[in-house]
């Protein structure tokens, strides 16, 4: 059987999202789900593209206890991007983004 994937646009970037990154949002709260969605989903057209090959971003919902995450995706030439993963990481890791230039927050502020 075929994986579900779900489409969508927003401001004339396509995206789509693998049936696996939705089981993986399960385990945060609606509440962070919804932050998530909504801190990558307008982030989508300033992600670098690596055709073929698979990427990670960084990212954080400050609240009395950070909860810091990263994001698997695919960016290729002419395709929606897809999402894969979400997974919570160690602020240690969430730092290392930061030195990257590889976080949310840093490819939102490049479209400003």
């Amino acid at each position: 059987m075929d994986e579900l994937r779900f489409t969508g646009a927003l401001d004339g970037v396509e995206y789509e999202i693998d049936e696996w990154f939705v089981e993986s949002l399960e385990p945060f709260s609606v509440k962070d789900r919804n932050y998530i969605l909504q801190s990558v989903i307008p982030t989508l057209s300033y992600l670098p593209i690596d055709n073929n090959f698979t990427q990670i971003v960084g990212g954080v919902i400050r609240k009395d206890e950070p909860l810091f995450f990263f994001i698997e995706y695919l960016s290729q030439d002419h395709d929606a991007v897809l999402l894969l993963d979400v997974m919570e990481i160690t602020s240690d890791e969430y730092l290392d983004l930061i030195l990257e230039n590889n976080t949310l927050e840093y490819y939102a502020n490049r479209k400003d």
